[in-house]
This record gives structure tokens, C-alpha cells and sequence, in this order.
């Protein structure tokens, strides 16, 4: 047979193997929305942590932030991810917490008394608030053309109840949510913590 023939199929058959290794490889940035809340970037047990002390399985409601119409794409900027507990039956829920994510061409200010996020994360902490800055790489490879993003933690009434209104250790259960939550999204748009 003559070898020449034999280049075209050989060339298709190499493309065709490479579309089907790229369309079956796994998507870490799928995965991870698949399998966690608030856009991928909480563990169930994670977001689980601030909670009224009823029992109900963890879940979350991504919603547009002006829109309050439930997000179906990847955008996260200028949305609210509510983490509720379920009621029995599983057809109501209780809202435990808000996480926003936001950006703007500056940053929130700390409210006195508040605490700062430490470990190398700018932010701030309080018992019903809680701030961390994101990186600017990870803001502009998150789709936004502003310079500063943030994730806004807001903890419900009913938890700060269930806490006795324990400051120290809501804020402790905030701190670990916002970084949980910034360094998975990090590593789903491949960008620093």
C-alpha cells in the first residue's frame, strides 16, 4: 500500500483521539461544582459549620445578586450563595448564612472592634460579618474587569443564638468558611490563594 495514502487517516485518526482524551479528561473546575457548595468552593461539612443546631442536611441557592433569580452559570462575581438547613420532609429550609461574592475599584472597611482575617489574608472578622480580599490575579481570571474582590460572609440570627452569641467562636467558623471557600476558587480559575 502506498504510505502516502496512508497520512490523511492516520492524521484523523490522531485528531480524533486527542478530542476524545480532552472531552473524557476530568474538569477539576466541574468537579469541584459538582461535589461542593457556594460555587464549588465549600465542602458540605465546611459549610455546615455555622448552623441554628437543628439537625437537616446542609444545601445552598446561588442566586444573581440584583436579579435574586437562581444563577445556572459559572459566574460567581455579583452573587449570593445561601447555605440553608433542612427542614424534616426536606421541602422547606432555614437560612444559616449568606456568602457574596463582590468586586469594586475599592475595599471594605473594617467596623470597629472587628478582628482581622490574619494568616496573610486581608479581611476582617465580626460576629455577624466577615470580609476576605481576594488576590487580584484570581480577580480578573474570575471574569472581572475591577481591581478588588471580595467574599462577604453574613451569619444569620438563629446561629449567632445557637452560639450564645460566642463571638470567638462564630468568628473562628467564618474564618475557616472564607478560606475554604477562596482557596478552592483558586483552584478552580488556577490563580494564588
Amino acid at each position: 500500500m502506498d504510505k502516502k495514502r496512508l497520512v490523511l487517516p492516520g492524521t484523523l485518526v490522531v485528531a480524533a483521539a486527542a478530542v476524545a482524551a480532552v472531552s473524557l479528561w476530568p474538569d477539576p473546575k466541574n468537579d469541584m461544582r459538582e461535589q461542593n457548595l457556594c460555587w464549588g468552593s465549600l465542602t458540605e461539612k465546611t459549610a455546615g459549620l455555622l448552623n441554628d443546631g437543628k439537625a437537616g442536611k446542609t444545601s445552598d441557592d446561588v442566586m444573581g445578586g440584583s436579579s435574586g433569580k437562581a444563577v445556572k452559570d459559572d459566574q460567581v462575581f455579583g452573587t449570593v450563595c445561601t447555605v440553608t438547613r433542612e427542614n424534616p420532609g426536606g421541602e422547606t429550609y432555614r437560612e444559616q448564612y449568606a456568602l457574596t461574592a463582590t468586586t469594586s475599584d475599592g475595599t471594605s472597611e473594617a467596623p470597629k472592634g472587628a478582628t482581622s482575617l490574619g494568616g496573610g489574608y486581608e479581611g476582617w472578622l465580626t460576629l455577624r460579618h466577615a470580609v476576605l480580599r481576594l488576590p487580584e490575579d484570581c480577580v480578573s481570571k474570575m471574569g472581572s474587569i475591577n481591581r478588588y474582590g471580595e467574599l462577604l460572609l453574613s451569619v444569620y440570627p438563629q446561629v449567632n443564638i445557637h452560639e450564645n452569641w460566642n463571638t470567638g467562636s462564630v468568628t473562628a467558623k467564618s474564618r475557616t468558611i472564607l478560606l475554604e471557600s477562596a482557596a478552592n476558587l483558586a483552584k478552580q480559575y488556577d490563580c494564588a490563594a
